[in-house]
């Protein structure tokens, strides 16, 4: 049986002939007419996730592995607005998403109907593009909403971010047939080819230029890109920066990028900082590097996406609309230049590599001794979602394996979702999965794990320290009386009963002697997902990882 509005028999049509067939569905009746026909459809795999937040981001989560667009569903009024959230992150990620609201009819808004708000474009802020179908079943409108379907789709994959679709149902919601009235042929997929501009011009002013800094930021594993980095690397002119969520990691590259980042003295400054900055990839975690560079003033600055170009360090010269591979292939033969530019980072990469290892070895139980672990002891071939706030952070200062796929969400940086996109991910990926997260985020995304789809290799670490220990980390929360009240917001709270409430298997450790125990069965394969909550309350954490830096800064 299939849902009897033409409207959504052509929209479940198209969406099988874009390979569209991932569908999340919040529960509510103004959707029932795509409730009904998705889930009745043998074409469509359907998720039922109650809360409409964490449905989002567990779409976003499935997007990120299958790196092709997923749907997701909900009912009118207050549920849409509950997917704003994901959204943005999507936005600034380049995560395709379809976003599929049901609405009341045009002419209910705002006459105090329920569950009616000012639904359309309500995203337009965050979204690749807002579009509206229309109720009416007379041919011409069939025909307008196929084109209206057929863009909004096309946009999805071609801009690979979120689009939205406004549908306004009038009752009754639930008639059904057996049949459905609607037949399109077969649909050509758009497909993302490289920039028609040619970017060669650029090519000879590459070596205009005695110190030039590339910047990777965050974007999905690439090996292609690895070689390229790797050739590049080893002239003396260039240094490569990345971090684990540019899934680069490399001998040659710097992959730490807050170890060498120092408060540069004036002459220093001149001698590390570059006189042009090739930046790939999204947003960096750092914001070290972002202060070193914006201090910079920087002679060039060429951005390489195909998608964004912002001016993050307030200098950007040339926005290059290609894809990274396709340019660097080209970069890559220019000849080298005399330089002793990558001579100096290096001596400094090797001499903080030192302190780092010198201040690791002999640590005590705390969250920088329990990431130090994990670096060591996480198995090949897990993807890795780390939540944000002092979790990132952390994870920064550490290579972790090249074997990894490394996610996080900074394209907007919030708490809100950590977890419900990495289960997102878990369910979507053949590879087992491990969630690193911070208490305030688990907590606070709870819903994650209110769903009967977590796989039993999905594994959770979570380091609680009682509170939002990153706002003792960062300079001012702690230059206020209101530290551990608001900002910090202390809490008793662990994670056992969730456990016990979504069937994972549970460990709590408090020292490193217990973790090191525990450790290795918890990658075991087993009939239930894990939980591990590692307990570091009452450590000195943010005052280590002051100490951490001031002894790699010291002389």
């Amino acid at each position: 049986m299939y849902s009897k509005k033409l409207s959504v028999q052509l929209l479940g049509e198209v969406l099988y002939r874009y390979g569209i067939t991932d569908i999340i569905i919040s529960p509510g009746s103004r959707n029932a007419p795509l409730t009904i026909h998705f889930t009745h459809h043998k074409k469509y795999t359907c998720y039922s996730i109650v809360d409409e937040r964490s449905a989002a981001f567990f779409s976003l989560g499935m997007a990120q592995s299958k790196q092709k667009p997923v749907a997701i569903c909900c009912t009118s009024g207050t549920a849409s607005a509950n997917y704003y959230p994901a959204i943005i992150e999507a936005f600034y990620q380049n995560v395709p998403m379809l976003v599929l609201t049901a609405d009341r009819p045009e002419n209910y808004v705002d006459i105090f109907d329920g569950q009616t708000i000012r639904q359309k474009e309500i995203y337009k802020n965050h979204i690749y593009g807002s579009f509206q179908l229309s109720e009416s079943e007379e041919d011409h409108s069939i025909a307008d909403n196929f084109l209206i379907i057929k863009k909004a789709l096309q946009t999805c994959i071609l801009k690979s971010g979120p689009v939205h679709i406004n549908i306004p149902f009038s009752e009754p919601l639930y008639e059904q047939t057996e049949k459905i009235e609607i037949n399109i042929e077969k649909l050509t997929l758009p497909e993302r080819g490289y920039s028609l501009e040619n970017y060669d011009y650029l090519l000879p002013f590459w070596n205009r230029y005695d110190k030039k800094m590339i910047l990777v930021g965050m974007q999905q594993p690439n090996s292609e890109l690895k070689i390229l980095l790797d050739k590049i690397a080893k002239r003396k002119d260039t240094i490569i920066l990345t971090e684990i969520t540019s899934n680069i990691n490399s001998s040659n590259l710097y992959s730490n990028i807050d170890r060498y980042i120092s408060p540069f003295g004036k002459d220093t400054m001149e001698e590390y900082k570059p006189d042009l900055l090739l930046t790939i990839g999204q947003n960096v975690v750092s914001k070290k590097i972002k202060v070193f560079l914006r201090n910079s003033k920087l002679k060039g600055h060429w951005h390489l996406d195909e998608f964004w170009h912002p001016d993050t360090f307030f200098s950007l010269t040339e926005k290059i609309i290609d894809s990274p591979v396709n340019f660097l292939q080209k970069l890559v033969n220019q000849p080298h230049k005399d330089s002793n530019y990558s001579l100096i980072w290096e001596k400094l990469k090797n001499e903080k590599e030192k302190k780092h290892e010198v201040f690791v070895k002999n640590l005590p139980f705390c969250d920088l001794k329990v990431i130090k672990i994990l670096n060591e002891k996480i198995p090949d071939h897990y993807n890795l979602q780390i939540s944000n706030s002092s979790m990132i952070r952390y994870t920064q200062l550490f290579n972790f394996n090249s074997k990894h796929k490394i996610f996080c969400n900074r394209g907007a940086s919030g708490i809100d979702g950590s977890s419900s996109t990495a289960v997102g991910f878990a369910v979507a990926d053949k590879n087992p999965t491990l969630l690193i997260t911070g208490d305030m985020g688990f907590f606070y995304d709870s819903n994650a794990f209110w769903n009967k789809y977590i796989p039993s290799n999905f594994r959770v670490i979570l380091i609680n320290n009682g509170g939002g220990d990153i706002f003792k980390i960062i300079p001012g929360p702690d230059t206020t009386e209101s530290l551990n009240e608001f900002f910090v917001t202390q809490h008793n709270r662990t994670g056992h009963t969730f456990a016990k409430e979504y069937n994972f298997e549970y460990i709590e450790v408090h020292h490193t002697e217990e973790l090191l125990k525990n450790l290795d069965s918890f990658f075991n394969l087993s009939n239930n997902p894990k939980l591990l909550e590692i307990n570091t309350k009452g450590k000195p954490n943010s005052t280590i990882l002051r100490e951490y830096f001031n002894f790699l800064n010291q002389e």
